[in-house]
């Protein structure tokens, strides 16, 4: 096993033995590592015994605040889905395993504005300093755009992956539509 097989698996079996152990805070590395025997990865078992620094590594994360931990897991996740959408081959099963991967954090932002706003569809409206994004439904209001220099990528993107879907009004402006797609990736279920 390679030093990054071994990191994602040791990363993988940390979170769900921390998962299988619900609302108890705190853990032993040696309930871990009995853990690990009892799920037979003996392997993993075996280079953790043999590795100081490994063992002190997750002693320090095992004794962290549950919260926390699956926190900081998550967001591994999402940066390993990340580095991997962007490789020929990984792409796909990135995306398949987590939409959320493709997206910027200011394109995940106007999905939740989306939601927040109970909006279906929002007006890009050019002006002299660039776009502008209205919702003509929901709560009303508009998109706060933070990163205006990549907003029309991001929106691409989110169409490009069908989070929103791309139309035309009568005076042929674009109107963006939200998605059931695309609040399921809010939501964060993905399906």
């Amino acid at each position: 096993m390679t030093g990054i097989e071994s990191l994602i698996a040791i990363i993988a079996l940390i979170g769900q033995f921390r998962s299988e152990r619900g609302d108890k805070e705190r853990a032993s590395f040696e309930e871990f590592m009995q853990w690990l025997s009892q799920q037979n990865h003996s392997e993993i078992k075996k280079l953790l015994e043999l590795n100081v620094n490994a063992t002190i590594g997750i002693k320090a994360l095992l004794n962290q605040d549950r919260t926390l931990l699956l926190e900081r897991l998550a967001s591994i996740d999402q940066t390993l889905s990340a580095i991997a959408a962007n490789h020929e081959g990984f792409r796909e099963l990135a995306i398949g395993l987590n939409p959320i991967s493709v997206l910027s954090g200011q394109a995940v932002r106007i999905l939740a504005q989306f939601r927040d706003a109970k909006a279906s569809k929002a007006l890009d409206i050019h002006t002299n300093d660039g776009s502008e994004y209205l919702f003509l439904d929901g709560v009303g209001g508009g998109i706060e755009i933070t990163e205006p220099q990549f907003v029309e990528d991001d929106f691409s993107t989110l169409v490009e992956h069908r989070f929103l879907r791309e139309g035309r009004n009568v005076k042929g402006q674009k109107v963006f539509v939200f998605t059931r797609l695309g609040e399921s990736v809010v939501r964060g279920d993905g399906s």
